[in-house]
C-alpha cells in the first residue's frame, strides 16, 4: 500500500478528479534504484520559502527545486511555484518534478517538516519520499572543514559557494545543489557510492545523536 491509497473519495481537502489523476500518475512511477551510483542517479534538491501565519508558526509560501542528474546541474531542469492561489496544484507540480528521485534538503526539520505539513494540509497525506539532509551528512563527509553540524552559510562559505538570495526558494535550492555536488565527490571517495549509502549513513548519525 503506497501513500496514494490514503486519498479516499470524500476525505481530505477535496481534490478534483483531474488532481487525483495527476497524483495517480506520479504514484505509478517506478521506484528509484537507490543501489545505483550517484552518477547514475537523478537527485532533486528542494527548498522552501515561508512566512509567518496567524496564530504563530510558519506557513509555506513557495517552493523551488533543481535536479542534479548524473552529477550535473541543467538550468532547464528546475521547478518553482507559489502556493498563493492554487496550493494543491503547486504541490502536485512539485511531486511530479520530483518523481521518485531522492530528495535533498539542508535542515530537514525545517524544510522537510514544512513541506510535509503542507502536503498533509492541501493534499490530505504525506508522500513517502527518500529525504537526504546535508546538514546531517556534511560533518561526516568533511570533518576537517567544520566539526559538527553548522548553519548553511558556514558550509557554503567553506566551499566558496555563493548564496545569491536567501529569500528565493529556487536560488536557495541551487546553492544547496552545488553543496550536494561537493558531498557526492567526497562520498564516492569514502566508499559511499550510492544514494542508499547516504541514507544509511544519515540514519546512523541520527541514531548516534539520539534523534
Amino acid at each position: 500500500m503506497n501513500w496514494l491509497s490514503r486519498f479516499l473519495p470524500g476525505s481530505g481537502p477535496g481534490l478534483s478528479p483531474e488532481q487525483q489523476t495527476r497524483l495517480e500518475a506520479i504514484a505509478a512511477l517506478p521506484a528509484c534504484d537507490t543501489g545505483r551510483s550517484h552518477y547514475e542517479t537523478r537527485y532533486v534538491i528542494v527548498n522552501t520559502e515561508t512566512g509567518p501565519q496567524d496564530g504563530g508558526g510558519q506557513r509555506l509560501l513557495a517552493v523551488g527545486a533543481v535536479a542534479l542528474n548524473h552529477g550535473l546541474l541543467h538550468p532547464g531542469d528546475a521547478f518553482q511555484a507559489s502556493l498563493a492561489n492554487a496550493p494543491a496544484d503547486a504541490l502536485i507540480g512539485l511531486l511530479r518534478f520530483i518523481g521518485r528521485a531522492p530528495v535533498v534538503v539542508f535542515n530537514a526539520p525545517f524544510n522537510q517538516g514544512t513541506l510535509e505539513r503542507a502536503f498533509e494540509q492541501h493534499l490530505g497525506s504525506r508522500p513517502e519520499l527518500d529525504w537526504i539532509d546535508l546538514m546531517v551528512l556534511m560533518p561526516s563527509l568533511y570533518p576537517e572543514r567544520i566539526a559538527g553540524q553548522a548553519r548553511m552559510d558556514a558550509w557554503l562559505g567553506a566551499f566558496g559557494i555563493e548564496r545569491i538570495d536567501h529569500r528565493d526558494a529556487l536560488l536557495e535550492a541551487l546553492a544547496v545543489a552545488q553543496l550536494h555536488q561537493v558531498a557526492l565527490a567526497r562520498a564516492s571517495v569514502q566508499g559511499l557510492p550510492t544514494p542508499r549509502d547516504l541514507l544509511e549513513t544519515q540514519s546512523n548519525r541520527k541514531w548516534l545523536r539520539g534523534s
